[in-house]
């Protein structure tokens, strides 16, 4: 499978970020997106979607939209089997490289502090591999 046609969902409250985010996409060779504009869109589409088995290979979510909720990151993902892989960006806890929370040998949670495309596109790649 290629990288580039991955099933991704953005999570992102923000107008403005959520754009930049699938522009950076975009400018990647990502096409296909689902977005999410806040918590409750975001547990329509995963914990209560009317098909079960729909998958995204990616989540990409703003950090904020979790700690404002009081939900622990790794927990959501573990409890979680629709997405496969999941990217959170944090301007205030994240590092300026993808740093792995939580991987198994098949899923993986990163923190990343920016969602642009020289952040993004590397560990997409290797998210691919």
């Amino acid at each position: 499978m290629s990288y580039k046609c991955l099933r991704i969902l953005i999570a992102e409250e923000q107008n403005g970020q959520r754009l930049r985010i699938e522009k950076s996409l975009g400018e990647l060779g990502y096409r296909a997106f689902t977005t999410a504009r806040s918590l409750r869109e975001l547990l329509a589409l995963t914990h209560y979607s009317s098909d079960p088995f729909e998958q995204f290979d990616l989540m990409i979510i703003n950090g904020e939209l979790l700690v404002a909720a009081g939900i622990d990151p790794v927990r959501f993902f573990q409890s979680n089997p629709q997405i496969r892989h999941c990217v959170i960006h944090d301007t205030r806890r994240g590092q300026p490289q993808a740093e792995t929370i939580f991987a198994t040998h098949r899923r993986q949670l990163s923190l990343i502090r920016t969602a642009d495309r020289q952040t993004l596109g590397p560990l997409l790649e290797q998210l691919d591999a």
